[in-house]
């Protein structure tokens, strides 16, 4: 599958918050026991006005949106979201793998964290050789830290 990212534009922002909406509203729904629209665009309004975005293309298609900040402890993955029906087609791994590489290129580790509630990304995550280093009241802390090199190849902006 040929998949590629974008610098996100203000052209991105209704896109990018429908995905978000659409993945997070059953995590949100089992960790917190309901949705709350007004506070979930809160939340999504305050991410994409402090970050910056590239939006994941399959096939020319937007299918989701990526934040990574590099800073001098480590990769951050801020956000990487799929839209539910691009979910589990391997998108996801060739986002991420291509994150661990530059990583390793850079001699530092990646970090991320996900919500209690979302054992699907959890799962994906350790598969990919992430660990858990620790738990704050909402979110799993994940960390891969190795110096060996990840298969995959970095994923190109278009």
């Amino acid at each position: 599958m040929d998949v590629t990212t974008r610098f996100a534009t203000k052209a991105d922002l209704d896109f990018a918050r429908r995905a978000h909406h659409a993945a997070y509203r059953d995590v949100v729904i089992r960790q917190w026991g309901q949705w709350d629209q007004g506070m979930q665009d809160g939340f999504f309004d305050k991410e994409w006005g402090d970050a910056h975005f590239d939006v994941i293309l399959a096939g020319g298609a937007a299918c989701g949106y990526l934040s990574v900040e590099d800073r001098v402890d480590a990769v951050h993955v801020m956000e990487l979201v799929l839209c539910p029906e691009y979910q589990g087609r391997g998108i996801g791994t060739i986002v991420l793998r291509s994150v661990i590489v530059r990583a390793i290129e850079r001699g530092k580790p990646v970090r991320l964290r996900t919500c209690h509630e979302n054992h699907r990304a959890q799962s994906f995550y350790r598969r990919l050789g992430f660990r858990e280093i620790g738990r704050d009241e909402t979110h799993v802390l994940m960390e891969r830290g190795d110096s060996s090199r990840s298969s995959g190849d970095a994923v190109p902006h278009s």
